[in-house]
């Protein structure tokens, strides 16, 4: 399980946006988002990169991800 710290979301609706934005990629599964906290949890070996390109496409930004 890993977390991403992500700057952007404010609301539900946002937290369901990035949620959508994490399942559509290939090798990224069991995504939980809060966007109180501003953090997604999931499973997956994807590169940082290709998260944090999505994710800025849609006006989020990466700051981060951890191990858990």
């Amino acid at each position: 399980m890993k977390i991403a710290r992500i700057e952007g979301m404010c609301c539900e609706g946002c937290a369901r946006d990035v949620k959508h934005l994490l399942e559509s990629i290939y090798g990224i599964s069991n995504v939980t988002v809060n966007a109180e906290s501003g953090t997604a949890t999931f499973d997956g070996f994807v590169s940082h990169q290709v998260i944090k390109d999505i994710l800025e496409k849609e006006g989020y930004h990466l700051l981060d991800i951890d191990k858990l």
